[in-house]
């Protein structure tokens, strides 16, 4: 009798580790006979440069990563006999890795959260183990951390799968936040800690409005009274640790290391970078493969593992489009005037789930964002909700439309489970740090990557790779605003999409021919099926990726590593070497480096030296920490023509003029008494800069001055003061309007040359007896600022929406102004009213 183990067992005693004849050998699921040219390509040169530390591999989404990664995982098993991790961002990613190594016979064990111990086929190196970042990256790990009392787990290779949308769940792993709601006691205690720091730094008001709840924003603590309080905090702290084991044996000696935040809703302790030379089965690991969607920007990758610069700059790729998924993007602002286009979307969702029977998704940043889809979607408020209907969507039982918010990864929905994907809302990250650093740089490369690669994410939630087609729209006033100016940050075949979807768009009149553009897609009209393919290969092969983020990324990581081994000179040297002799370097992140600069600066005990860093990072970026010694003054520079101004802006958004369209009523919406004081102001200050004028925010930057300040022309100023929050009925009071007059004679002192005129932004025009006011001082209404709002949105949207040159838009601007009420002298008149 034939014994097939035995015949078995002495072919397995040929060892082979090259991955192609690894596949080449296995048996495969039925249908599936060779791999994909871009796997084929990505794993041959993996295998010629295998011997590389660190290496990234970039492959389309659907373009068959989890084979590649476990066939590398596989070929390490071989050669080395060492044990192999491979992690994966979710738990429904671990079971899809499992059921995928199944279906190859590759040998794969899980992670087993209730077991103390690993499991012994992967300490054997006969499997893989299969586990989420969370297992690894924890303060009790099972692989062992720095110091603590297991050894360490040396592991062969780790495979980082996803490694593009871990880098929020890493922090989350080193982060310690104590939540306002479920200890109020503890928030109350260690956020009063800094009450009087912040009244130091005139941020006392904002300090009182985010721990009473009333402003959303988020404050760091500076790190110089950080410093100071953090062994008192850590003490603290050190009573309760039981409450968070993860994070605290992470924490508790690297506390100056570590920003800290304050939300209204949490007190949030988080290092600069993830610290993830804590856990040496990692920091020691001999193999490390980054496997990533194509993202146009690596330089997370660094910061959060402290990958290799110059591996990570020559990541593995694949020119072939192989698993490239077909899809229609979208952008309906960015189309023809639309008299609503919520509503619009909202009956196409509706149509799409009901009458074509397509799976619709919604995604959207926030609970609060969701809501505006509720009346024709079910809303996922909860990870228990967002597993049922996904598993509805892909078996088929529903349509949707379903909203999901912030869940912009970890989700697969193939074929028809989704053919509508609306993306509603720019996607910022919700958590305390995403938030700050969405504040620190606002408008600079740094944020733009971060959310190119959040939408890039999103969308890879429908059309799931090749054969596979979606319609993705991308709706709201910032998420057009954005694509307006930074389509760039797109990986090349999402930017081609996006440019096909450009082009689309110019033939697109009205609704009707929206509604029937998108049917075209779905009935797979073989025109456009061919229009799509040759467009987006003639398009990415004409589009390079950036690649300068990389060596800022690396120097931010170097530094950090040498302050936190005291060498703080050398760490201030590398900074500065690189802020000086980069041209391309934007003044936000500019100032970040500085203020790492000064941090290190303060630590080292150069007291001036540190507090001069601080000034100039904050002369860079003023949403940073403001210097304990604040710098003079600078007057603003002296304004230009109103319609040059006014048109240079408009120009930023290139072809896509609607774009600043968009971000001009996304910040006006700012405008209203319920938003916070610094949410009004600096709308208010934007506003003044649509308009033409130069504008600034005086007391923000410089603890001192008004609220905002606009220079309508060369000798006339507009000193303003918001106090857009008091309720209607309530007078202008003589606090308020001393306020005022101080602000004036700042102006004045400033301003000498100028003439001025005192605005108070007050609900109506009444005053209490106390106050004698002059004809100089005036009220902005809320009915006046509405009416300002509305026709600055009548002029802009008649330039956004023309086709001539830049020239002679400044030509049509002229014109424009001349015919309204928004220039200078008019202006003054027509919104500013006496009080009564």
């Amino acid at each position: 009798m034939v014994d097939f183990k035995k015949l078995l067992a002495s072919q397995n005693q040929q060892v082979v580790i090259e991955p192609t004849e690894i596949f080449r050998r296995l048996p495969k699921p039925p249908g599936i006979n060779d791999l994909y040219t871009s796997q084929d390509q990505v794993l041959k040169e993996w295998f010629e440069r295998k011997k590389e530390r660190d290496l990234v591999i970039k492959l389309h989404t659907g373009g068959g990563k989890t084979l590649v990664a476990l066939l590398i995982a596989q070929s390490i098993l071989n050669e080395h006999r060492k044990p192999v991790i491979y992690l994966s961002p979710t738990n429904q990613i671990v079971q899809q890795t499992l059921d995928k190594a199944k279906e190859y016979s590759i040998p794969a064990v899980a992670y087993d959260k209730n077991n103390s111990n690993l499991p012994e086929d992967f300490l054997a190196a006969k499997k893989v183990l299969i586990c989420n970042y969370q297992a690894l990256f924890h303060g009790l790990s099972k692989f062992g951390v720095r110091d603590g009392s297991r050894t360490p787990i040396a592991a062969g290779a780790i495979i980082l799968d996803d490694a593009h949308v871990a880098f929020s769940t890493m922090r989350e792993q080193f982060t310690l936040k104590i939540p306002r709601e479920k200890d109020q006691d503890s928030y109350s205690h260690l956020t009063n800690l800094f009450r009087s720091d912040f009244n130091t730094l005139g941020k006392g008001g904002t300090f009182d409005d985010i721990v009473s709840g009333a402003d959303s924003g988020i404050l760091e603590v500076p790190y110089w009274s950080w410093q100071v309080k953090s062994s008192q905090i850590r003490e603290f702290l050190r009573h309760q640790s039981s409450s968070y084991p993860l994070v605290w044996p992470l924490l508790r000696d690297n506390f100056d290391y570590c920003h800290c935040l304050i939300s209204r809703n949490a007190f949030v302790i988080t290092p600069i970078f993830p610290l993830v030379d804590l856990i040496p089965t990692f920091i020691d690991c001999p193999h490390r493969i980054f496997m990533s969607a194509t993202i146009s920007d690596d330089s997370a990758i660094i910061r959060t593992f402290d990958a290799d610069h110059n591996s990570v700059t020559k990541p593995i790729t694949s020119n072939s489009l192989a698993g490239v998924s077909e899809r229609m993007i979208l952008a309906p602002e960015l189309m023809f005037p639309m008299d609503n286009i919520q509503r619009t979307l909202q009956d196409m969702a509706k149509w799409m789930a009901d009458k074509q029977k397509e799976g619709t998704l919604i995604l959207t940043p926030s609970a609060k964002s969701a809501e505006l889809w509720k009346n024709i979607a079910k809303v996922a408020d909860s990870t228990e909700k967002v597993s049922i209907y996904v598993k509805e969507l892909q078996d088929g039982k529903s349509r949707g439309p379903f909203v999901f918010f912030n869940r912009y990864d970890g989700i697969d929905l193939p074929d028809s489970s989704c053919r509508l994907l609306i993306i509603s809302g720019l996607p910022f990250g919700s958590s305390e740090y995403e938030k700050h650093r969405a504040n620190t740089f606002a408008g600079a490369s740094e944020l733009s990557s971060s959310l190119a690669q959040r939408i890039e994410q999103g969308m890879g939630r429908g059309a799931r790779g090749s054969g596979d087609y979606c319609v993705v729209i991308l709706t709201g006033n910032d998420i057009a605003a954005w694509l307006g100016r930074y389509e760039q940050f797109l990986t090349k075949s999402t930017r081609a999409q996006f440019q096909i979807g450009q082009e689309i768009s110019k033939n697109i009149v009205d609704e009707k021919d929206l509604h029937e553009t998108v049917i075209k897609c779905l009935n797979r009209d073989t025109d456009w099926i061919e229009y799509h393919a040759k467009s987006l290969a003639n398009l990415t092969e004409s589009i390079e990726e950036e690649q300068s983020s990389l060596i800022q990324a690396s120097t931010e990581r170097r530094a950090f590593q040498l302050i936190r081994t005291g060498y703080f000179d050398k760490a201030i040297s590398k900074l500065e070497g690189y802020w000086q002799q980069t041209e391309k370097i934007d003044l936000k992140s500019r100032g970040w480096l500085k203020q790492l600069a000064a941090r290190a600066a303060h630590y080292w005990e150069k007291t001036d030296l540190s507090q001069r860093y601080q000034q100039s990072a904050y002369a860079d970026n003023s949403s940073l920490l403001r210097p304990q010694i604040i710098p003079p003054y600078v007057q603003l520079t002296k304004t230009g023509k109103q319609a040059e101004a006014i048109v240079n802006q408009i120009t930023r958004y290139k072809g896509l003029r609607r774009g600043y369209f968009g971000w001009f009523n996304q910040e006006v919406s700012q405008l209203v008494p319920e938003s916070s004081a610094n949410q009004f102001e600096q709308a208010l200050e934007r506003l003044g800069s649509n308009l033409g004028f130069v504008t600034e925010r005086p007391e923000k930057i410089y603890g001192i001055g008004p609220d905002v300040l606009w220079l309508l022309n060369e000798n006339l100023g507009l000193v303003i003061e918001a106090k857009s929050r008091k309720y209607p009925q309530n007078p202008l009071n003589k606090d308020n309007f001393g306020q005022l007059l101080t602000s004036v004679e700042w102006f004045k002192k400033e301003y000498p040359n100028y003439q001025h005129i005192a605005v108070s932004v007050h609900q109506n025009i009444n005053t209490t007896k106390a106050i004698v006011i002059n004809d100089d001082s005036k009220a902005l209404t809320q009915d006046k600022l509405n009416q300002l709002i509305t026709d600055t949105r009548i002029l802009l949207k008649e330039l956004c929406e023309s086709n001539v040159s830049n020239d002679e838009l400044v030509i049509k601007c002229e014109d424009l102004l001349n015919n309204s009420s928004l220039k200078p002298e008019i202006l003054i008149e027509e919104y500013l009213v006496l009080f009564a």
